[in-house]
């Protein structure tokens, strides 16, 4: 199922996917608007992690194609489609612990003019690219007030952060890209208290509308989520079920039969 989307960054064309007899993936359609927030839902099980595998290219699938503003990058490797500005981040953030918070945010930003053994030794060569990453890095953490609750930014590892805070810190390395065009977000608020869940999506939304940044959002707390979102499917057995408004797809009998009946 897809629904009639105007401008779609991405579109998912009947893709299928396999693991031994197990169909994870059965012929998935779906459309993602530009500069929107969109909600991927279902029960566990339901094919979600999958689906954003495939389109991330962490795996390929079986059958059809993913095309990401209007070109075939089915064929592409995961670090082909993050330079064309697909990024996303994990359930469980991946942040590097022996950086500090400061440099788990640099970290993000690819394409060093000084990176090697001979240039490295010209300054002039990376200079202005590190100084620009440093001041875009520290605008991302005052966005997101990790520079106000960690003063020490260039000195806290991320071990020392809360939960929430490493949920912020990898939203602000997801923005570090030169051009990040989708962010695709895997539970962003997973065990995140209700007070700074609101905030996370809050920041989502801001970064959505000043950015033009869209987002693909994999999330369980729907009570929580459904009022940020400007679209919605949902998933089951590997499937896509429903689509369109967040609050008509909570509401699709075969939404709620998919949750109650596993």
């Amino acid at each position: 199922m897809s629904i009639d989307i105007p401008e779609p960054i991405l579109e998912v064309r009947g893709v299928s996917k396999y693991f031994g007899n197990l169909k994870a993936l059965d012929g998935v359609d779906l459309s993602i608007p530009r500069g929107k927030v969109t909600l991927l839902i279902g029960p566990n099980g339901s094919g979600k992690t999958t689906l954003i595998n495939v389109i991330t290219g962490v795996l390929r699938p079986d059958s059809g194609r993913v095309v990401f503003e209007g070109v075939d990058i089915t064929g592409l490797e995961a670090h082909e489609r993050f330079r064309l500005g697909i990024v996303r981040t994990f359930q469980i953030p991946r942040l590097f612990q022996n950086l500090s918070v400061l440099e788990n945010t640099v970290v993000g930003r690819y394409g060093n003019p000084g990176e090697g053994v001979v240039r490295g030794l010209l300054r002039s060569l990376w200079y202005g690219f590190e100084r620009t990453s440093h001041e875009d890095a520290l605008g991302h953490l005052d966005y997101l007030r990790l520079k106000e609750q960690l003063v020490d930014i260039g000195e806290r590892r991320p071990r020392e952060l809360s939960g929430g805070q490493m949920k912020l810190l990898e939203i602000s390395r997801a923005l570090m890209p030169s051009k990040p065009k989708l962010i695709i977000m895997d539970e962003p608020i997973a065990g995140v208290n209700p007070v700074l869940a609101h905030e996370i999506f809050s920041f989502i939304r801001r970064v959505c509308a000043r950015d033009g940044i869209t987002f693909l959002v994999v999330e369980h707390r729907l009570d929580i989520a459904v009022e940020y979102a400007d679209y919605a499917y949902a998933m089951h057995l590997g499937k896509v079920i429903a689509g369109g408004d967040p609050r008509s797809v909570l509401e699709d009998p075969r939404v709620i039969e998919s949750y109650l009946g596993g």
